[in-house]
């Protein structure tokens, strides 16, 4: 008697987290074994205005 209607995501959406987490993953991967990489960054300090 019970239905098995489950609210489950599109397999776009399930795609699009799965990039978003292997992206995060690669990130942090590269910050691993590059750590000069990303010390030319800009990171956004406040400057004082003339």
């Amino acid at each position: 008697m019970a239905t098995n209607d489950k609210n489950t995501p599109g397999p776009i959406v399930v795609i699009a987290i799965a990039v978003i987490a292997l992206m995060i993953i690669f990130y942090f991967i590269l910050l691993m074994y590059f750590p000069n990489l990303f010390e030319s960054l800009d990171i956004g300090k406040v400057k004082a205005v003339k």
